[in-house]
């Protein structure tokens, strides 16, 4: 990625120092992000989706690893008794591996195509002028931003858990597709987007890495486009 234009308030010398910045600005919000996931909440029952299974044998206990909490959240979380713990933390999960798999998507569809048009009519600057990977953050205008920020809040406010039911479950469906609770067909979509999820946070976090260190998005596979 060529560095910002002297028409950009960034100049070709402050670039390298912007990128660590950057590193270090959205490892901070991801730390943000998660002590607000972890941190006290009211409480939803979520009995009559959980009380039937052990939380050792739910869903997402996956070979080979199985059922894995070597620091007892479970057990001693500030939520409850172990099945209110796990139903938070298995919220934050879904919700971290669902915005995972959004992000490798994006990521990897950016490397190759953009929308068309302009992003900012006012800065006459188009989609195609934002770089993949976390460079955008110096690119993206601060009113494309404080667009998303809204959006997310709003999504975070009015979409809530439906009570008594699994974690994840926002009355939304699945890709507009009902499944009957507990069916058998349900049981294999949501372990599949569990281990989904938890690959695409390491993907994400990958992708993130390299960029780190190389200067670049997905340099590790730019030659074999």
């Amino acid at each position: 990625y060529d560095p910002p234009s002297s028409t950009n308030i960034f100049s070709f010398v402050l670039y390298p120092q912007i990128k660590s910045n950057t590193m270090r600005a959205v490892l901070a919000l991801l730390l943000a992000t998660s002590a607000a996931a972890f941190s006290p909440a009211a409480q939803t029952s979520s009995k009559s989706a959980l009380g039937a299974t052990a939380v050792d044998k739910e869903l997402g206990v996956q070979a080979p690893i199985g059922f894995f909490d070597p620091l007892g959240f479970i057990k001693n979380g500030p939520y409850g008794g172990p099945e209110e713990n796990f139903s938070h933390y298995r919220s934050v999960e879904v919700k971290h591996g669902r915005i995972a798999m959004a992000a490798t998507v994006g990521t990897l569809v950016q490397q190759n195509s953009h929308f068309t048009g302009l992003i900012s009519t006012s800065e006459n600057l188009s989609f195609e002028d934002v770089p993949n990977g976390y460079a955008a953050l110096a690119v993206v205008p601060l009113a494309g931003w404080c667009q998303m920020i809204i959006t997310i809040g709003l999504h975070e406010v009015l979409v809530k858990q439906r009570p008594g039911k699994v974690p994840g479950d926002f009355g939304t469906g699945y890709l507009g597709e009902k499944m009957d609770d507990q069916s058998a067909k349900q049981l294999r979509a949501l372990n599949v987007e569990l281990a989904n999820g938890r690959l695409a946070m390491l993907g994400i976090l990958g992708m993130w890495a390299s960029e780190h260190i190389h200067g670049s998005p997905l340099t590790e596979v730019a030659g074999l486009a």
